[in-house]
């Protein structure tokens, strides 16, 4: 059986070393199994998961070799699986068609997951040393403590537990407890920080002074962000597979969304790693659906060629896909609903629900059946292309008028406008060739929160810290941003209780900061919460 990736399996250490090495009180350790197994069981009980698991099955495959494990030992290591390095494991683990892959796309993502690699292999050669020395594995928690403040440092176990630990576990364990012990020092200083006049002790301010200089200095590519969203695109409900198979899939997906920096070379390597990952997440069967479901859908060089036909062209084209002469009412609605959405900069696959529900609409009411427009639609023939830079200078206008409108008190029509310019910036956000800065995501926070859609905001103010690497760093910054930001509209809409504008301006952030507290996949501290959700 092929080796486990390394970073997670470092995490599936024995119970007993995980009592004696995390913490003095196995209780304490007993009691967050605990918690992560309860929400663990409450996941694989999921409506989403039990479905999946029908559709496993009726695929013919076994879903209990896929399935979530609630244990004690790995519902605790899942619980941590969110800041936990993928990427590492997926070039050193099992899964060497990923290691090959790395190594061959090449460009800017591709050289970066390269480069993972050769890491790698020095991390293999390190911990070979590292048990060859017998000095090795009490190396280990020297220098991890003789580089973290005080208050992270971890106590040296006794010699009998390092000695039938290995280096990998050793340094998983270290992981693990600067985690716990980052936010532990993070919600203590946050409590205190809401005090008139806070007394940080020696090390808290040892702490917050090291916090500060290892901030990230520089922008870096999330590879595992992008893979995880390339899973969702796809349907994959990640959450209901075990660490392996969610692993397995996640590595893939890696290798799948480095390839586009790999141009033409890369259309193969994706292809194949989509097939995978739909194999390994027992779907398969699904797959080979979808992929004839799909064939009526027009190539990118049809819908690029679709864009470019003058009227009449349009309407021949139409008719000939249809099988069927046209009425000059249908003529008409035809060319009418290609031009939906036109100097928005959206297009096909960027349009918004609000695009096409009314391109089906004007298609409907002319006469149209329900096959004939899904045919017309799927094949750019009541549509164009979109444009980046076109979606972003609409937005730029939209949102201007908006706030105009806004000032005005007509909050309606504000928030109308608000949601044309975060429709428009949708086609920049998503475009995986634009390079996006924190600012660019800040943006799209706060054109969706003032367009009502809190959620998508929630998501959008999550990634103005994509670049962070650390959880806790991530975590603290989110808050304070937050924080800030809702105590300097709360005195502007206190100072001006009859402006609609300042107190609706409040009342979004409100809800943005509800939406980013209530998200899915991103943890804030109780402490923080509390402040956060205070009026």
């Amino acid at each position: 059986m092929n080796q486990l990736l390394i970073f997670l399996v470092s995490i599936l250490f024995s119970w007993s070393a995980l009592a004696e090495i995390c913490d003095p009180n196995p209780h304490k350790v007993k009691a967050l199994a605990d918690v992560s197994r309860n929400m663990c069981v409450q996941t694989l009980q999921s409506k989403q998961c039990q479905d999946l698991f029908a559709k496993m099955r009726a695929n013919g495959e076994k879903p209990e070799e896929k399935a979530l494990k609630c244990t004690s030992q790995t519902s605790l290591s899942r619980a941590f699986e969110a800041s936990w390095d993928y990427t590492s494991g997926c070039a050193t683990g099992g899964w060497t068609f990923v290691k090959d892959s790395f190594v061959s796309i090449g460009t800017a993502i591709g050289e970066g997951a390269a480069k993972i690699v050769m890491d790698m292999e020095a991390e293999k050669a390190a911990n070979a040393a590292c048990e060859a020395d017998p000095h090795g594995k009490e190396n280990l928690f020297k220098q991890y403590n003789g580089s973290v403040p005080k208050i992270l440092q971890v106590s040296m176990p006794k010699a009998d537990v390092i000695k039938k630990t290995n280096c990998a576990t050793i340094k998983g364990i270290l992981h693990l407890q600067s985690v716990g012990k980052k936010n532990d020092a993070l919600t203590v200083i946050a409590r205190k920080r809401s005090l008139k006049n806070p007394n940080f002790t020696a090390e808290e301010k040892e702490y917050m002074n090291w916090v500060q200089g290892n901030a990230p200095k520089s922008q870096k590519i999330d590879l595992v962000g992008m893979a995880k969203a390339r899973l969702k695109e796809m349907g994959i409900q990640l959450e209901c597979y075990n660490s392996k198979e969610a692993a397995a899939m996640v590595c893939e997906a890696i290798a799948e969304v480095a390839s586009l920096a790999g141009g033409p070379a890369g259309v193969a390597l994706k292809a194949a790693k989509a097939k995978n990952i739909m194999k390994i997440a027992g779907v398969a069967a699904d797959a080979e659906k979808a992929t004839v479901a799909t064939k009526a859908v027009a190539s990118a060089a049809d819908l690029a060629k679709a864009a470019k036909l003058s009227n009449k062209e349009r309407v021949l084209a139409a008719e000939k896909s249809l099988g069927r002469n046209l009425t000059d009412a249908q003529e008409k609605a035809l060319i009418k609903a290609h031009e939906v959405g036109a100097g928005t900069g959206r297009g096909y696959g960027t349009y918004s629900k609000a695009d096409i529900s009314e391109k089906t609409r004007i298609l409907q009411q002319a006469g149209f059946s329900s096959a004939e427009r899904d045919a017309l639609l799927r094949q750019g023939l009541a549509g164009s292309l979109s444009d980046t830079r076109a979606a972003r200078d609409f937005a730029n206008k939209a949102r201007l008028e908006a706030d105009k409108l806004r000032v005005s008190g007509n909050i309606p029509e504000a928030t109308a406008s608000y949601r044309k310019a975060s429709d428009s910036y949708e086609v920049f956000l998503a475009d995986a060739r634009a390079a996006k800065s924190s600012r660019d995501y800040w943006v799209g926070a706060k054109l969706n929160a003032s367009a009502e859609r809190y959620d998508k905001a929630a998501e959008y103010f999550i990634k103005t810290e994509q670049a962070t690497a650390r959880s806790d760093v991530k975590a603290q910054n989110i808050f304070e941003a937050l924080n800030r930001e809702k105590n300097e509209l709360r005195v502007i809409a206190a100072k001006n209780p009859g402006s609609k504008s300042a107190q609706k301006n409040y009342q979004d952030h409100r809800k943005l900061i509800e939406a980013v507290t209530n998200y899915k996949n991103f943890q804030l501290g109780d402490a923080w919460k509390r402040e956060l959700l205070k009026p």
